[in-house]
């Protein structure tokens, strides 16, 4: 009550000059306060300008990269295209393993095809090469399904295919993917047919048709082929 009374017979000019000291008091503990934090702001607004321009740099740096290895592609297919093969190719090697981009798996294909294309006895070299890209954790998959496609290929003309992994590995892509399944399964009934078991590739076949998404050309080839290997076991029942 004696602070209320107090309060209440303060003169205008009192309560003024007790405003006035409040707010040097107030002004004064922010002034004490920005002196104690204004190390850490500015350090904030430093680190947030640097990663700002660390990011837009990174950017510049990754888009002249690209820029740089698109070039070096070309050049190497250009080489290989004039007859210069080795040196292509040695730019193709290089770009395969040093590119972090996309650019990479491209040169890796075309070094492989370029492998292969030197003959069975760099099959091995090619394989290896296909096989980088289904083990790199980061290909995107499309890229790792084609290479698988590419190995089969070659080790089936290099007669060291494992029918029965490459089956599992057929027969697991065709479950998980229905846009590989048709190719997946195609291959599949290529290798039974290679294996003599005609039952096999044509169940393949027909699970291929019964698929939604398939164009049509690739139905009729398919239905052709089922046709050509009933005709052939009428024939051979008769």
């Amino acid at each position: 009550m004696a602070k209320q009374q107090d309060l209440d017979e303060q003169t205008p000019m009192e309560a003024e000059i007790l405003r006035e000291v409040a707010e040097e008091m107030k002004e004064e503990q922010l002034k004490r306060l920005w002196k104690k934090i204004s190390p850490v702001v500015t350090g904030l607004i430093v680190l947030a300008l640097v990663i700002t321009g660390g990011v837009e740099l990174y950017k510049e740096y990754q888009h002249r990269r690209s820029l740089e290895e698109a070039q070096q592609l070309q050049t190497a297919l250009q080489l290989i295209e004039n007859g210069k093969d080795d040196a292509g190719a040695e730019i193709l090697k290089t770009l395969s393993v040093t590119s972090t981009r996309g650019y990479r798996y491209l040169a890796a294909f075309h070094y492989a095809d370029y492998l292969a294309g030197r003959g069975k006895d760099k099959y091995g070299e090619a394989i290896y090469v296909l096989n980088e890209i289904i083990s790199d954790k980061d290909a995107p998959q499309p890229f790792k399904n084609l290479a698988l496609f590419d190995r089969i290929l070659l080790q089936n003309e290099s007669d060291t295919l494992n029918y029965e992994e490459m089956e599992a590995e057929l027969d697991k892509l065709a479950t998980k993917s229905d846009i590989w399944a048709p190719m997946a399964l195609e291959f599949s009934a290529d290798l039974a047919l290679r294996q003599g078991n005609v039952e096999k590739a044509k169940s393949r076949w027909q699970q291929i048709l019964g698929m939604s998404g398939v164009s049509e050309e690739k139905r009729v080839r398919i239905a052709e082929y089922i046709s050509i290997m009933n005709s052939n076991a009428d024939k051979a029942g008769k």
